[in-house]
């Protein structure tokens, strides 16, 4: 099984040493989106903001960059209100 590496560029850039094994790029992408909503959940719930420019990277082994995940593609916002 691959291992892919999830590096998060925020206020503070984490490289990820470890990586976690995922059958596939698709299965990867998916951990990647999942860590970004929980990231923005937690910054939710301690009422920090959210920028949604932050963004998870996707490595291989060699540090390949193979997918980026925007915090502003896993959530979606609206605001009925904006519309009266």
């Amino acid at each position: 099984m691959p291992r892919y590496y999830l590096n998060l560029f925020n206020d503070v850039d984490t490289t990820d040493e470890e990586g976690c094994d995922y059958a596939d790029l698709a299965e990867a992408r998916n951990g990647a989106i999942e860590a970004a909503r929980a990231l923005i959940a937690e910054h939710v719930t301690k009422a920090q903001p959210i920028d949604l420019g932050d963004r998870i990277e996707v490595t291989d082994g060699q540090g390949v960059v193979l997918a980026t995940i925007r915090f502003r593609e896993v959530v979606t916002i609206t605001d009925r209100d904006a519309a009266d």
